[in-house]
């Protein structure tokens, strides 16, 4: 669980993304997109934690692609949270086009594979050897992390948001915009280096 919890926590797109459908939607909205990372997270780390080193391979082998897909995904995201009103209803999210998203801005990073890797042989939680329920018990652990994590994100968002008025809404979709499209340029530039 700590892995998952450590692997959510550090502020990025999907952070800002669920911060942003959390104040424009609600709880509900930030806790579905909350779960499609976390099940993203899952994802990966099952990759790593069975040692699929041919997925790993293939992922780290398409990094350009993955990287620009995720940054034009980033740069769409930004412009349509920029145009955001905070006065005006928000249409109703889908939960799985929010789920959708968030899963896909995750496993877009092969980035985050190789972290899980990282964490694993560090702590030598899996090794070679390591049996289908041990690789299990970890997934699941680092779903929970995860997920802990965007449900305190949400809830906490959801909390603060009840003392905004609209105009400060509209400010924050603008900060939340610039920072995704700051991640979107930033994704793009380390494609155009690889």
């Amino acid at each position: 669980m700590a892995i998952g919890l450590a692997m959510a926590m550090p502020v990025g797109p999907v952070g800002i993304l669920c911060i942003q459908r959390t104040l424009n939607h609600g709880v509900r909205a930030g806790l579905v997109s909350g779960l499609g990372a976390a099940l993203g997270d899952a994802l990966l780390g099952a990759m790593a934690a069975a040692g699929l080193a041919g997925v790993t391979e293939f992922l780290l082998g398409i990094e350009r692609e993955l990287r620009l897909g995720g940054g034009i995904f980033l740069l769409v995201l930004a412009l349509w949270t920029w145009f955001k009103h905070g006065d005006a209803p928000a249409p109703p999210l889908r939960p799985h086009g929010a789920i959708v998203t968030t899963f896909l801005l995750v496993i877009t990073n092969p980035i985050t594979i190789l972290a899980f890797l990282g964490f694993f042989a560090s702590f030598r939680i899996v090794g070679e050897a390591g049996r289908t329920w041990q690789i299990v018990a970890l997934v699941v652990g680092v779903f929970f992390g995860s997920g802990l994590w965007w449900t305190l994100l949400s809830a906490g968002t959801r909390r603060l948001s009840r003392r905004l008025d609209s105009g400060l809404v509209v400010w924050i979709n603008h900060v939340s915009a610039a920072a995704i499209a700051g991640f979107g340029i930033y994704v793009l530039a380390e494609a155009t280096l690889l």
